[in-house]
């Protein structure tokens, strides 16, 4: 990638994309010391993966953040050791939530390969610098990696069998868990195949819970308890159908499923959109990851929304809506179980609204607009937007929101993690 050092830090006054060639070229202005300066004031670092398919090209992109902000612009690369996939073609090879995480205290960064069938681990230092742990990437046990999910020394992997770039038809998907050691690598555990097509998008793991919660393209829910080693056996009524209640008015069909799952942070409730459906669902569940339906309503103004985010403090909840580039807001203070709309704003510029993440004080949301579809016209989308939570749990988009992802055109970054300066 032209002019865009790995490892090096980037301290950009004037970022111009050049599509020449299908390659999206950073150039910077060079930067006197005020803005080297102002590099070094910073709240901290938005992790966001490559997922370029290149052979051994993947890699995570840093990007500094001061008051929400990402200007003046500040990236640092570092490489994955493996590759991504693209696909612009609406498989469903691109859904996925959790591709890039941290461990509780934030010293490890967990980064899937979803084209080369492993799974990559940073150490992060005190300034937010990854530095790969010896011996990553590590095989995930399974094809195209595409969530991870930490639970204390335990990982988990979703492999999704499922990317566009290969025919994984006929492949087994799979759930796989490894014991995180003291130096960060990683020591299979052991692999719950599930039936190919399944195409699991996530890893979730419900804070406080021995679970480990997924849900897969073929329409289930997959909830699997964790033992003491971190082997999954799964939990009773698993595999789980979406109920009737979900698809009313309409008959049930197929090609629907829940994704972007999040848990309330006092109640054992679970959300998730339905995206196929325009919906948001939730559910309870028990100690032992039994699911009951609670509510099931339309996401108003939202085309498929995919993703939920909830805050700290269990009043406001947010969903990401990939087919109508704006943002869901719910009131879930007033009554957890019956989610109130009460905004949504749009986002700026073309593209598909992915993963995103609140940010540790819980005054920001930052937003991977993706490029996923051939709709989008070539050079839009692939931006990385922030927004302001107003004391309300109301978003408003920052001024100077949002700035290029610098991957190649065809690429779609996904994931994100965010860790606070140290």
């Amino acid at each position: 990638m032209r002019a865009f050092r790995r490892r090096r830090a980037i301290v950009v006054g004037v970022l111009v994309l050049l599509l020449a060639g299908g390659v999206a070229a950073v150039v910077a202005a060079t930067s006197g010391g005020s803005g080297a300066a102002a590099a070094e004031d910073y709240d901290g670092t938005v992790y966001v993966e490559s997922n370029s398919p290149v052979e051994r090209g993947n890699s995570v992109l840093g990007f500094r953040y001061h008051g929400g902000s990402f200007r003046p612009l500040s990236v640092r690369e570092y490489g994955t050791g493996g590759s991504g996939s693209n696909d612009l073609s609406n498989s469903g090879a691109l859904d996925a939530e959790q591709q890039v995480v941290t461990n509780e205290d934030r010293t490890l960064l967990f980064a899937v390969n979803a084209g080369s069938d492993t799974v990559a681990v940073f150490h992060i230092a005190d300034d937010g610098t990854l530095t790969p742990v010896k011996g990553s990437p590590f095989p995930s046990h399974g094809k195209a990696p595409a969530s991870v999910g930490v639970s204390g020394d335990t990982l988990f992997v979703a492999n999704k069998a499922h990317d566009g770039r290969r025919s994984l038809e006929s492949e087994p998907a799979s759930y796989a868990s490894f014991h995180i050691e003291g130096d960060g690598s990683l020591d299979a555990i052991g692999v719950t195949q599930v039936p190919p097509r399944s195409s699991p998008t996530e890893t979730y793991v419900p804070p406080g819970s021995d679970l480990m919660v997924a849900t897969e393209e073929s329409g289930p829910w997959r909830v699997f308890k964790v033992d003491g080693e971190g082997r999954l056996t799964q939990a009773p009524g698993s595999p789980h159908p979406l109920e009737r209640q979900v698809f009313a008015p309409d008959e049930p069909r197929g090609n629907v499923w829940a994704q972007g799952i999040v848990k309330h942070p006092r109640q054992n409730l679970l959300y998730a959109g339905v995206a196929n459906l325009r919906k948001l669902v939730v559910y309870s569940y028990d100690d032992e990851g039994s699911l009951s339906l609670v509510d099931a309503q339309v996401d108003d103004g939202a085309v498929l929304p995919c993703w939920t985010e909830i805050n700290a403090g269990g009043t406001r909840l947010y969903t990401g809506n990939a087919g109508s580039q704006n943002i869901s807001v719910y009131d879930v203070g007033t009554d957890p179980r019956n989610p109130r709309q009460i905004q949504r704003v749009t986002l700026r510029g073309k593209g598909n609204p992915w993963n995103f993440q609140i940010d540790p004080s819980g005054r920001y949301l930052f937003m991977v607009n993706m490029r996923a579809i051939r709709q989008i016209p070539p050079g839009t989308g692939n931006t990385l937007h922030s927004f302001r939570i107003d004391a309300d749990g109301k978003l408003s988009e920052l001024p100077d929101s949002p700035v290029p992802i610098p991957v190649a055109l065809g690429t779609n970054p996904w994931g994100m993690a965010v860790v606070p300066k140290r």
